[in-house]
């Protein structure tokens, strides 16, 4: 019997269930059978595999990721807030003598009254400061003081500030040995119009750095010495700010003091100075009570030059018991 022929009047469905393929609604709609000569149309299997586009899901390459770990480079914890950053809010006062010394030499013959007044001799100098050093006090830096009262920093426990103004070259010469002798520091404030001209009587650089070096403060007292009350912002700028650049330039170390010519400044002054970076000047303003709100308006002791010793103690004592 020809089997071409049977399977030619079979049903294609029985056909197909002799095959093996199921039939019905979930069967597949295209298969392919090859019996007996007879071959059905199907839509080949190769389809199926361009159904799988997981392969195209290329957007797996994350490059993303790979910018996230640059952030490490984070070297701003490593850098020094400004004082404003740290400051500790809390206002502090006490009383810490800042002593005002000019001359301390010998006056000339012919030195008039005011010269007399701003003159302590090197005797009475060293007498003094073995005055205090018999009393117990401390010196310390306009700076120190500063840091004390913005931030907390400790201080000995009686300070007081030694201060010179000007830059006159005895203060190298007379006072800065008798300082060396005791230990003691303090901070000098100088003109620098004084030192870069050369004017005689007055220090070089090369005394001021080694001032420095020993642990000396240096401040700024402008570069003419004008009186800054009620002159122009740009006045006071160069004056102000501009001598500080000098001074750092010069010595290398940063200035944060500063000194009022004849104890004369306004509002804009004091402006200036926040801006120029200082963080502490001093005034006349005679007085031992300093305080965090007067950071820039310090009080000072001037020293007379016709104090002696006794008199130097009893006046030390006057300001610490009853000034402001």
């Amino acid at each position: 019997m020809n089997l071409r022929r049977i399977f030619a009047a079979l049903p294609v469905a029985l056909i197909l269930a002799l095959a093996g393929y199921a039939v019905g609604p979930n069967a597949e709609p295209h298969a392919v059978v090859q019996m007996a000569g007879m071959i059905l149309p199907s839509a080949t299997p190769t389809a199926t595999n361009t159904a799988t586009p997981t392969a195209t899901s290329t957007p797996t390459s994350t490059p993303t990721n790979t910018a996230t770990p640059t952030p490490t480079f984070t070297p701003t914890p490593t850098r020094t807030p400004p004082p404003t950053a740290t400051r500790d809010p809390n206002l502090r006062g006490l009383r810490v003598p800042i002593l005002m010394y000019h001359y301390v030499s010998v006056p000339p013959p012919d030195a008039d009254k005011y010269r007399l007044d701003l003159s302590v001799t090197p005797a009475n100098f060293e007498a003094q400061m073995e005055y205090l050093a018999v009393e117990g006090y401390t010196p310390i830096t306009i700076s120190d003081l500063a840091a004390h009262l913005l931030y907390g920093a400790p201080l000995p426990p009686k300070p007081i500030a030694l201060t010179f103004d000007d830059g006159y070259i005895d203060n190298y010469q007379y006072a800065f040995p008798v300082l060396k002798k005791y230990k003691f520091t303090a901070t000098f404030f100088v003109i620098t119009d004084m030192i870069d001209g050369k004017r005689p009587g007055y220090m070089t650089w090369n005394n001021l750095e080694e001032l420095a070096i020993e642990g000396i403060e240096i401040g700024s007292h402008t570069i003419s010495h004008p009186d800054l009350n009620r002159k122009t912002r740009t006045f006071q700028v160069n004056e102000i700010a501009r001598s500080k650049e000098i001074i750092e330039s010069r010595i290398g170390t940063p200035v944060q003091s500063f000194c009022y010519p004849a104890g004369n400044y306004d509002a804009t002054t004091l402006d200036v100075l926040r801006q120029a970076g200082y963080v502490a000047a001093v005034t006349e303003i005679q007085g031992t009570r300093q305080s965090t709100e007067n950071l820039l308006e310090l009080r000072r002791i001037r020293i007379r030059g016709s104090y002696s010793v006794a008199e130097f103690g009893y006046w030390l004592k006057y300001f610490m018991t009853y000034s402001k």
